[in-house]
């Protein structure tokens, strides 16, 4: 997968957000590069996790 596609995906899967009421949002270091971002929706949690030399977040959606 290229870059651009990379990207596309990542901007697809934070579209997933738009339209939900945020109720909660946590974050938690994992190291030095790397954290999470725990985002709770009206209808579930998505997760995202950054790393310093990631091109963009890994998103996990969860219901």
């Amino acid at each position: 997968m290229n870059l651009e596609e990379h990207a596309q995906e990542c901007n697809n899967a934070l579209n997933d957000l738009v339209g939900k009421e945020i109720l909660d949002i946590e974050f938690k270091p994992i190291d030095i590069n790397c954290w999470k971002l725990y985002i709770t929706t009206s209808s579930g949690k998505m997760v995202m996790s950054f790393c310093k030399n990631w091109s963009c977040p890994e998103v996990e959606n969860r219901k």
